[in-house]
Order: C-alpha cells, then structure tokens, then sequence
C-alpha cells in the first residue's frame, strides 16, 4: 500500500502557528540568530524537522537581501525627540527591532526629507527593509503616493480614510464611546472637549465623542469643543477659552493626556477644584498622568505595543508574508481622581 503524502505544503506560518511564537521569531531561527533563546530555537527546529519544512527559495532571497534597519520618520516638530509620547512609540519600536537584530534609522519629516523624496530613496535603494511613519498629519500629500507603492510601510496611529494604506492605531472610536459614557454616567450634561484637529485620528475621536453624547439625549449646544494643538499649552489655553465663554461647564474631555494636564493647570490656577467643580479626563495614559494631582483618569492607549506591532507589520510586508497591514488595538478605561459627579446647579 503506498503511503499518502500531505496534500499541502507545510508553510512558516504552520510553523510558528504550531509553535505560538511570530513568524519573525522562526525567520531568526531559519537565519541562526542568536538572540533566540535555546529553548524557543529547539521547540522551532523541532517542528521543522517533523514537517520536513523547506523554506521558499524566493523567501530566502529576499532575506538575503535584508538590509537589516527599519527607518522611524517623526514629524518636523520642537524636541520631538523628547515628547513622551513620540518616546514611548519610539521605544517599542527600537526594543522589538532590536531584539530582531534590526537597527533603527531615525529621520524626520522636514521639508528636505519630503521635497527630496528621500522615504522613496530609502526603499529603492534597500537603506531600510521598511518605514515606520509616527505623529504623521492629515496634510503629508505625499504618503498618498505610497498607497499601491508595495513598499513596507506602516503610519503609526493613524490612518487615512479610504486610502489602502497600512497602519497600527488605537481604537480612536471605541475611546470616545467609553470617555462619553464614563462621563455621562457621572451626570455631566454641559462637556468641554479638546481635540487636536490635524490627524484623522483626532478627528475621528472628537465625532464619535459628539455622537455618543446625542445618541444618550445630549444636544450638540451643550458640547463646546476647542483646538488643544495636542500640546500642554494648547489644553490651558483652551481650557481657558472655554470656561471664559462656557463658564457652565462641568467636564472636560481632551483628545490627549497632555491636552488634559494643561487644562488641569489651568484650572487649579483659577482656584477651581478637580473633580468637585470640574472633571477632567485625557487619553493615552502616558507615564505622567499617574502623577498629576489629582491623578488623572484617561483612556488607555498602549503606546509601546504600537511601536512593537509596527515593527511587525512592516517585517512581514517586506517578507512577503502578507500584502497589506491594518491593525487597530483595542482601548480601555483608566479610572483615576480627576472624574467625579457633576456639581449641582
């Protein structure tokens, strides 16, 4: 009797699938990297070996032609570098990088960077393997000609509407829902919100919080909503700009946690109490909103696990893994001191 072969051909993904580890993780092992532990390399040439998996020839010459560093475009703005929130993206993506013997090709969006087309030379000329784009606008035209590029790249959270383009990105949608209804619940009818105006991201944060509030018998007069620049400056200032115009406010609602801590100061210098007289609620939970007094309450984004993923993301493009990358994470609530009930009257 002549013994049936298998009727498909076992692939890298039943490798690492079988295995519980990425597809990056048997590629090093493939690759005899060192980074990998001995107990991990042994549990993946083991199920090599009982598959008698065969790496694709065309896959192999393409990692052969790995140049090994991801390239990090930041945008063109003061410290970037120094931001926490660029910082915390930036240190997962350089970690996971590195643990997959990556480096790290830092640049930043300028007007030479663009006008010279200088992410395009990158690709063509195999400088970087992928490009990762954080902090980047709804006004970088030029990423729409890297829409049916094929190149490896990722916009770390953000995205552009109707455009295939891949990205990584925090629910924006589900994160709105969930500060809308923490707030509702806690009786607040008349809300501030400060929401960036320059990404889909924020944008699509600011509607869905809109939304949100109508759809549970909120009408829109009662919102009032400022441009915060996502910076601490633009949330004291706005905070300032509304409570001059809608001194009845009794939450505030900002798009980011640094938005949230310049309103916080605002509102602490005019002697105003947070939660009694007004509450206060951001998003990101950056490592200094534990540390505001009160604490402040926000909306978790987990911003090194984007970084970690964009990594990903654009490793399995350039593999040849996968033709396009869209993931968005989930959110949750981060309840702290800064939200409490409404004051009456």
């Amino acid at each position: 009797m002549t013994r049936q072969g298998k009727s498909t051909r076992t692939t890298i993904k039943d490798i690492a699938r079988e295995c519980g580890v990425s597809l990056s993780t048997v590629s090093l092992v493939l690759n005899n990297n060192p980074r990998i532990s001995q107990a991990t390399r042994d549990k993946v040439l083991e199920a090599i070996e009982r598959h008698q998996y065969q790496p694709n020839a065309f896959a192999s010459s393409l990692a052969s032609r790995s140049s090994h560093v991801l390239s990090v475009v930041v945008p063109h703005l003061n410290h970037v570098f120094a931001d926490v929130y660029f910082g915390e993206i930036v240190s997962g993506v350089y970690e996971h990088a590195t643990d997959l013997g990556y480096k790290v090709l830092l640049d930043i969006a300028n007007h030479r960077f663009v006008n010279t087309r200088e992410f395009i030379k990158l690709m063509k000329s195999r400088r970087a393997d992928g490009v990762l784009f954080i902090g980047s606008s709804k006004y970088d035209d030029y990423l729409l000609e890297l829409e049916h590029s094929g190149y490896p790249l990722v916009l770390v959270n953000h995205f552009i509407p109707n455009r295939d383009i891949n990205y990584v990105m925090a629910d924006y949608g589900q994160s709105a829902v969930i500060a809308a209804e923490h707030l509702i619940g806690l009786g607040h009818r008349h809300i501030g919100i400060l929401a960036g105006t320059t990404t889909h991201t924020a944008l699509t944060f600011r509607d869905q919080f809109i939304k949100t509030c109508e759809t549970n018998g909120i009408d829109a007069g009662q919102l009032i909503w400022a441009d915060g620049w996502f910076t601490e400056q633009g949330g004291y200032e706005g905070a300032e700009w509304m409570l001059k115009h809608h001194p009845n406010i009794t939450a505030i609602m900002a798009g980011n946690d640094k938005m949230a801590i310049g309103a916080m100061r605002f509102l602490a210098r005019q002697g105003l109490k947070v939660p009694g007289d007004i509450s206060v609620i951001g998003m990101d939970d950056i490592p200094p909103a534990q540390f505001t007094n009160p604490g402040l309450t926000t909306i978790r984004h987990d911003l090194y696990r984007l970084g970690t993923l964009a990594v990903d993301g654009a490793l399995s493009i350039f593999k040849k893994q996968t033709s396009s990358y869209q993931e968005v994470l989930p959110v949750s609530l981060v309840e702290r001191e800064s939200t409490g009930p409404a004051r009456a009257g």
